[in-house]
């Protein structure tokens, strides 16, 4: 029976961070944008539990099938354009993340008052991503995993660019190694220990049919005392170039800190970090605690949002289309209070006082766009007698 060790993260893993990130923005729903495949739905029982945790709704979910072509991409997104929530968590495939942000891009909806989070799928490899595409996702927040810097890392770095020169010439020499690369070179250090540990003496070949699928299991050399050479491998903790290597927790890393990006021209630069001790915190300091800041703002650096904006998006916006709520007024033996006119221009009813003041000022403290009209009632060209019992009625009615 084959052994399987994953040597990476877990996608919930980043869940909480991403709900701390909505939450310190003060953003009420998120619309969430996934694939329809194993990967794309893998996350979504972790992401709703950390939303509910905090109170953060999900009005609507844009689920991508492997099939979508520019045009239903585009169908989709003119679909998000007339919904009034303007915060968006993407977790796609790169490919499917290069095409979206494109077409966002196209269609107006990478300008100001947008918010795209991605996950940690595409922010851990955002640099081999096509230039044009990063210059399309400017503004787009990301999650990403948090590489510990050391010599050792820099030194592997210099001699992994040096190879890639030497073996890929006529590309560009900037090809950092990415966090997957570095799991793997942390996972193959962690099978060789183990190897050295339990030895290799007991290691035979057993075809017993060939197959030209280099993946056939059954295919592969056995290993007749796998379990302790498993063992040997889920025990081995060690400090390695992508952090500390730990699969104890069910035969997978463990992760304790996220770091948040915003991508900008044809890169990203760091906002902060999220650790599970702390929260959310601009920098660190060499403890890896929070070190923090003003409380009435979110305690991250500065973002460019989406159209090169500094203001942080409120999360929604009045929708262009959809039904207005209608608010019934009648006018008050108390002026003060209330009083509606016509306005000869726009032939609309417009209403003032204090009971008018409060309304309109817990409209705009609302979470989520609220659109209306003030509906006169008892005036001489209504059928009612205007009595405050008869108002009562038609709002019952």
């Amino acid at each position: 029976m084959p052994y399987f060790v994953r040597a990476t993260m877990n996608d919930s893993a980043q869940v909480k961070s991403i709900a701390s990130l909505i939450q310190a923005y003060g953003w009420r729903e998120v619309v969430l944008v996934y694939d329809d495949t194993d990967y794309g739905r893998g996350i979504l029982p972790y992401l709703n539990d950390a939303l509910q945790e905090i109170d953060i709704s999900v009005p609507y979910r844009s689920v991508i099938p492997l099939s979508a072509t520019s045009e239903s991409i585009m169908q989709e997104l003119y679909k998000l354009m007339k919904m009034q929530t303007r915060v968006f968590i993407v977790h796609t495939s790169t490919t499917m993340t290069s095409l979206l942000f494109t077409k966002a891009k196209e269609v107006g909806m990478m300008n100001k008052g947008f918010v795209w989070i991605i996950t940690d799928g595409v922010a851990n490899i955002l640099e081999s991503l096509n230039p044009s595409v990063i210059e399309a996702m400017n503004g787009v927040l990301g999650v990403r995993y948090q590489v510990p810097k050391s010599q050792e890392l820099d030194n592997l770095s210099i001699r992994w660019s040096r190879m890639y020169q030497r073996d890929n010439p006529d590309e560009s020499p900037f090809n950092k190694l990415s966090i997957v690369g570095l799991w793997g070179y942390d996972a193959v250090w962690a099978l060789a220990w183990a190897a050295e540990r339990v030895g290799i003496s007991s290691i035979r070949n057993k075809r017993t049919w060939s197959s030209k699928n280099s993946t056939c299991l059954q295919s592969m050399a056995i290993y007749t005392n796998g379990h302790e050479l498993l063992t040997a491998i889920v025990q081995n903790k060690f400090r390695g170039l992508s952090g500390d290597f730990d699969l104890t927790d069910r035969q997978q890393l463990k992760v304790s800190m996220f770091q948040i990006i915003n991508v900008v021209g044809r890169g990203w630069r760091e906002i902060g970090f999220w650790t599970v001790e702390s929260g959310l915190s601009r920098q660190l300091n060499q403890n890896g605690l929070k070190i923090t800041g003003s409380a009435s703002m979110p305690d991250l650096n500065p973002v460019i949002w989406p159209g090169e904006s500094t203001d942080i998006p409120r999360g929604w916006e009045i929708p262009r289309t959809g039904k207005k709520l209608r608010v019934g007024v009648l006018t008050s033996g108390y002026p003060e209070f209330i009083k509606t006119l016509r306005d000869p221009v726009t032939n609309k009813t417009r209403a003032s006082g204090l009971s008018i003041d409060i309304f309109e000022e817990a409209v705009k403290r609302l979470p989520f766009a609220l659109t209306y009209d003030y509906v006169p009632f008892g005036t001489a060209d209504t059928a009612s007698s205007g009595s405050y019992n008869d108002f009562v009625y038609q709002v019952y009615v």
